[in-house]
């Protein structure tokens, strides 16, 4: 009788969705079956109910009901996994026409914490295992659910033997390898998917700019400018690393990094080792890798305005700019001098960062990667204090900025003069630090 009814079911749920929501609701009903065959031997209906967990209350044909979870940015307003889950695997899909051709790639994020459940062979907890609600994402059936589905592809993170079901997923045009470097090439597809989308998945270039410090390996992060800021705090990498936060992936959310081996790190020669986390706040490294030497100074920008942000570093005078995380050409922009401190801004909004200098008290800007380019000078703060830059009033162009001792001075236009607003956040030996997400 168990085997017929897995067989009916197979048949029924076969006609209303695509072969891997077929392969895993099924899977979902075998296991119903297994261990209570009298139920759902005697209730067929409740079966069904099971698979499509969280929608009960939603009339049909719900984007809740209909097997794929939420995305991550429609919960969460980034497009990265949230705290507390991984990425357990992936697919792509192709002709969705949204990555100029190239292929799509879809990441489910499972969570990490089972509770204490155990997962058996399926690699997956239940849902009442979870520290998240099973339903439909923000109690909306026009979106689709969130920590019901147990289920995953199993190419990232296979170190973890058990993790929670799927809590959101995130879409990307990098692939995933590129995300999270424990993601295997073994190869998935579903074009039934290409054109699953929403407007978050969409971020804008512009991100408020919000202030954080380092002490040793510590990171505290504020929601705001002011020194009465909610915070975050954290920690990652070791003391002595160079702290950076950038969108690595394009998510609309700037993340941190560290990079060991720099003329502030603590490894005394060799190459410089680039640890990058995808997930806000804390935790292992996502992608691990080797660029530019002990003496150079790290930094990150949108090369190429594209919307990721990938690695540089300035080397007496000579920047060289890698194109992603992974590899990559390398662009090499002679500008500056011996002793300059680098930055890096969108100077004019045009959706691309481009090189600065800051020599003393004088900022010398680029709008261009041309060094003989136009270029737009002025003074601004002490020449003892570390230049900070971010678009501090959220209008789309960086703008300059001083830390000293735990002050913040900020300037809202590329011009000299006092500062347009200060704060005091940190304090003395605190490395500071500028993130942002999109308004």
């Amino acid at each position: 009788m168990s085997t017929r009814l897995v067989d009916a079911a197979a048949t029924f749920l076969e006609q209303r969705t695509t072969r891997r929501g077929f392969l895993r609701r099924a899977a979902i009903v075998g296991s119903a079956l297994a261990t209570a065959p009298v139920t759902y031997a005697l209730r067929p209906g409740t079966a069904y109910s099971r698979i499509v967990v969280g929608c009960s209350d939603c009339p049909p044909g719900s984007l809740c009901c209909s097997g794929f979870t939420a995305f991550c940015c429609e919960i969460h307003g980034a497009n990265t996994c949230p705290p507390g889950t991984v990425v357990a695997g992936w697919w792509r899909a192709e002709g969705s026409g949204f990555c100029g051709g190239a292929s799509r790639y879809y990441m489910d994020c499972n969570a990490l914490d089972c509770g204490g459940c155990g997962c058996g062979s399926s690699g997956t907890c239940a849902h009442t295992c979870v520290d998240c609600s099973c339903g439909c994402a923000n109690d909306d059936c026009n979106l689709r659910k969130a920590c019901c589905t147990r289920f995953r592809y199993g190419q990232c993170n296979q170190q973890y033997a058990c993790l929670g079901p799927i809590e959101c997923r995130v879409v990307s045009c990098l692939p995933p390898w590129e995300f999270d470097s424990t993601c295997t090439t073994a190869d998935a597809r579903n074009d039934a998917t290409a054109f699953h989308d929403a407007p978050c998945l969409h971020p804008s270039v512009v991100r408020r700019a919000k202030p954080a410090v380092v002490t040793g390996n510590v990171f505290t992060v504020a929601d705001e400018l002011s020194a009465d800021a909610s915070t975050d705090v954290f920690s990652y990498g070791l003391a002595g690393d160079l702290p950076l936060m950038a969108d690595w992936s394009g998510s609309g959310l700037e993340t941190i990094a560290v990079v060991r081996g720099s003329r502030h790190g603590v490894l005394p020669a060799g190459p410089l080792t680039w640890l990058v986390r995808q997930i806000a706040g804390g935790g292992t490294p996502d992608i691990v890798f080797e660029f530019g030497r002990h003496g150079d100074v790290p930094l990150a920008g949108d090369w190429n305005g594209d919307g990721v942000d990938t690695p540089g570093v300035y080397r007496n005078g000579t920047w060289l700019l890698r194109s992603s995380l992974t590899g990559g050409s390398v662009t090499e922009v002679e500008f500056g001098e011996t002793g300059d401190v680098p930055v890096v801004g969108d100077w004019n909004g045009d959706g691309v960062d481009t090189p600065g200098v800051v020599r003393g008290s004088r900022w010398i800007l680029l709008n261009t990667f041309e060094a003989t380019g136009p270029t737009v000078e002025f003074d601004f703060g002490a020449a003892a204090a570390a230049p900070v830059v971010g678009d501090w009033d959220a209008q789309g162009r960086d703008l300059p900025g001083r830390f000293d001792n735990g002050t913040w001075d900020l300037r809202t236009s590329l011009a000299a003069g006092p500062p347009d607003i200060s704060f005091e956040f940190g304090g003395p030996g605190d490395i500071p630090v500028v993130w942002g997400v999109e308004p």
